[in-house]
């Protein structure tokens, strides 16, 4: 897997998100509410038994997979991240020796939040990564921010470390290249009352009001493209396509 951007190894980093002082793979009701909520609505068609999560930060997906009884493996660029994980009993890998994770070995590989990390040069051969990874009737689930709206400037530019902006045309044409068809592209699962009361009262009322403006938004400007207006986030998740004849060796 093409590393990060490399500033992302920066002392200080980890402080700034917060992924300091034992925090390392605590989750909380809304955390399980949330990635609850997410596997969901991702319908696999076969039972989730090994999980794949590229990228795992402070391995709050990582828990949440545990909890479920699911075999969880993770990769990150971070060493200090790595070994919080192997500590922590989890199967971890640093991003250069993604080739030791066993291809076509997981029904579900995430990546949240990392995509937009991944230059564009090296964006192919990232999600051809990911599809090597998958099995046979599996899924690949991301999350990123969302280039085709205004709302996603705060979530690409509020992290020095985002260098590539996504949008959906463009993310059709990393998929075509890899041999992946997109099943949906949706905003994420806002988080409820499980959050917070402000939470929970946001999702009940500004948030229906974001999806109804997103809506009539897109029927006026965009109708025939599969974009989002309605979050600055997207959730994207892709199933690998047979006999496409595309490339997906990424290298």
């Amino acid at each position: 897997m093409p590393r990060r951007n490399g500033q992302q190894q920066a002392e200080g980093y980890t402080d700034w998100k917060g992924w300091s002082g034992g925090s390392f793979g605590r989750i909380g009701p809304a955390d399980v509410d949330y990635f609850s909520r997410e596997m969901r609505r991702l319908r696999p068609t076969t039972p989730i038994k090994d999980v794949l999560e590229v990228g795992f930060g402070n391995g709050e997906f990582l828990s949440y997979c545990r909890s479920q009884g699911w075999n969880a493996t993770g990769v990150e660029l971070l060493p200090e991240l790595v070994e919080h994980a192997r500590s922590a009993g989890f199967a971890a890998h640093q991003s250069d020796d993604l080739d030791s994770v066993p291809d076509a070995g997981f029904d579900v590989v995430a990546a949240f939040d990392v995509f937009e990390h991944v230059p564009p040069e090296h964006s192919i051969a990232f999600l051809a990564d990911l599809r090597r990874k998958v099995r046979p009737g599996g899924t690949v689930i991301l999350r990123y921010p969302n280039a085709d709206t205004w709302l996603g400037n705060p979530f690409q530019n509020g992290d020095p470390t985002h260098v590539n902006a996504i949008g959906a045309l463009k993310m059709e044409y990393y998929a075509g290249e890899v041999g992946l068809g997109i099943r949906s592209l949706r905003a994420p699962i806002r988080r409820g009352f499980r959050s917070s009361f402000v939470h929970g009262a946001h999702a009940m009322t500004a948030g229906v009001l974001a999806r109804a403006a997103g809506a009539v938004a897109k029927a006026i400007y965009f109708p025939d493209l599969r974009v989002v207006l309605s979050a600055g986030n997207v959730v994207c998740v892709l199933d690998p396509v047979e006999s496409t004849g595309a490339s997906v060796s990424g290298h």
